[in-house]
């Protein structure tokens, strides 16, 4: 199977596009060769490129190298004077050249074509360009090109320069020759080598998809010496190890043959979050997540709606998904771990960003741009942003950073409403105030749906009860928690969070007595104490404005009616004229501290 990015590369060499390409992104991971085995992206290349005459690697630390010592004899003789014949001459010209023929052959290259990067390049420029009749085909493939012409450093502009140059050369066009540049990152290069005018082709390599990844495992399964616990088939192993590159699959596949243990789904997800945690955890909060929908008690409508989602996804129906989510609500109501459980029952990842801004120039936008790339990698997943009110405020907020945060600003609506990332990145929003957000993240087509999260309903505390004991293993003698769900249902502000503290507490009673369960009286103490920490007005406010900015279908049922008893409470009794436009039936003339006003 050939790459997708290798047919890019050779559609845009054949069509004569471009003859000095870019490959960015997972460039160290195997690939899979036409006989089917999987190789380093250098041998690959040397494969790929069998028909040259000469296949030169270059980078700071290991200088010129050559892909056979054939070639580094071809590149000596031609280039280098290590051919020149003794005959012909007398014999102290002979002996000259014979000393000459001697030094090329068997001196350091380093020595012969200098060490810095700007003399290699002047010298390979020659070796690219004096050989237009085609009779000596070249490729060079430049590793680590970001420590050569680096975007940051003004003092390697030379080396930039000299590269921009040869993506314009014909003559290295037409003597068929090529040039590579390797990079994990493309916003790493120089500027000018990343610009539309620099005849530059940028291709990336991506993390494997699940075809890809399925195929490795289906290939290590047929080698003998580890066992695959049941029901492993190579398909499930295919789809949970997404995000990972085929490399780091094979290191799990190694570690279990290393140390003699068969690969099981508890080994694959541990290490899996150890391989994500090591290469995202600077900006990205890569998790797998350990709990499902079982685990989230209520709103059985909204699970019902995200299930149907996740079978859109994952049958590849991916127009029936939404770009982003915005989730707003009261803080406690469980809007982040719902959406934990639901990357959970989907097998996405599952990840929080984390803030892109650094205090050096330029580095921001480098910066978000290879957590873009990350998520790329990392997909599907599930990118969930929480406090979106604090970093994505509106554009007309003072910054007084010469740009960086409009800049940034534009990279996000960019990347969030590209449609080729439906299903594939579900970016999701979370917020106490949605209405602190700017607009433009808020429109169809960057956040198609917006879920209002309010208190629990009287029926929803019993489960909530009973998922938070199983969640932490807490022994229980207590069977039945409807009692304590109707005790709760009363206190008008007591959120998913609180109960987890109720929980809890009642352990902490229950230990403190010596005992091993915990039992009602327990509890009940743990819900006698629990007293209300927020700011009651402040709730009622976030309650309005969730119900108010949410997709209509994914309010719950008696949406009105909370809303209603959230006015009434935040503005006074109601008046019997009057209504909203927008909820008919809701709302009207409120008297509160003698005044009357339209909510």
């Amino acid at each position: 199977m050939i790459p997708n990015w290798f047919e890019q590369f050779c559609t845009k060499s054949r069509a004569g596009i471009a003859h000095l390409f870019i490959l960015w992104g997972n460039i160290y991971d195997l690939q899979q060769n036409m006989r089917g085995e999987y190789v380093s992206l250098y041998k690959y290349l040397v494969e790929a490129f069998d028909q040259r005459d000469l296949i030169m690697f270059y980078s700071l630390s290991s200088g010129l190298q050559f892909a056979t010592e054939e070639m580094e004899k071809v590149f000596r003789s031609r280039f280098l004077g290590a051919s020149l014949t003794s005959s012909g001459g007398s014999a102290t010209q002979n002996a000259v050249k014979g000393l000459q023929q001697t030094q090329a052959s068997n001196a350091q290259l380093s020595q012969l074509i200098g060490d810095s990067p700007i003399q290699v390049l002047k010298f390979l420029e020659k070796v690219l360009c004096d050989n237009c009749d085609g009779s000596l085909k070249c490729s060079l493939i430049i590793d680590f090109a970001q420590n050569i012409v680096p975007g940051q450093n003004a003092g390697d502009r030379a080396n930039a320069e000299i590269l921009e140059r040869w993506a314009k050369d014909s003559r290295i066009k037409a003597a068929g020759n090529t040039v590579i540049l390797l990079s994990t990152s493309l916003a790493g290069l120089a500027e000018g080598l990343r610009s539309s005018h620099s005849e530059v082709a940028a291709i990336r390599i991506p993390k494997p998809d699940e075809e890809q990844r399925t195929l490795l495992w289906a290939y290590n399964q047929n080698r003998n010496g580890v066992h695959f616990a049941e029901g492993l088939t190579a398909k499930f192993l295919g789809r949970i190890t997404n995000g990972l590159s085929l490399k780091q699959i094979d290191s799990i596949y190694q570690l279990a043959k290393e140390e003699r243990i068969p690969v099981t789904l508890a080994l694959v997800k541990e290490k899996k979050q150890e391989i994500l945690e090591t290469e995202f955890g600077e900006r990205l909060k890569v998790k797998v997540p350990g709990w499902g929908f079982d685990f989230f008690g209520g709103k059985e409508y909204l699970k019902e709606y995200m299930l149907e989602m996740r079978d859109n996804i994952l049958n590849g129906v991916w127009r029936r998904a939404p770009m982003g989510i915005l989730a707003s609500g009261p803080p406690g109501t469980g809007k982040t771990f719902f959406f934990e459980c639901w990357a959970y029952e989907c097998g996405f990842n599952f990840v929080q960003i984390a803030n892109p801004r650094s205090m050096w120039v330029g580095q921001s936008e480098e910066i978000m741009e290879k957590i873009f790339t990350a998520l790329d990698d990392l997909s599907p997943v599930i990118v969930v942003e929480d406090e979106a009110d604090q970093s994505e405020t509106p554009r007309d907020t003072p910054s007084g950073d010469s740009g960086v945060s409009n800049r940034l600003r534009q990279m996000k609506f960019m990347f969030t409403s590209d449609p080729k990332r439906r299903g594939r990145v579900i970016w999701v929003r979370i917020s106490n105030r949605a209405d602190l957000i700017d607009a433009a993240y808020k429109r169809e087509g960057r956040s198609d749906d917006t879920i209002p999260f309010l208190m629990p309903k009287a029926e929803e505390y019993e489960g909530i009860f009973e998922v938070i004991f199983a969640r932490y293993s807490i022994p229980t003698d207590i069977t039945d928690f409807s009692r304590f769900g109707r005790e709760v249902a009363d206190k008008i502000y007591c959120t998913g969070a609180s109960i987890e503290w109720m929980v809890l507490e009642a352990d902490r009673y229950a230990g403190r007595e010596g005992k091993d369960k915990v039992a009602a009286i327990h509890l009940d103490q743990a819900i006698s104490d629990w007293e209300m920490k927020l700011d009651p007005g402040e709730v009622d406010r976030q309650i309005i404005l969730a119900i108010e900015g949410s997709s209509k279908r994914l309010r719950p049922r008696d949406w009105e009616r909370i809303l209603l008893n959230a006015r009434i409470r935040l503005y006074g009794e109601p008046a019997h004229s009057g209504g909203s436009s927008v909820f008919p039936g809701v709302g009207g003339k409120v008297k509160t501290r003698g005044q009357s006003i339209r909510i």
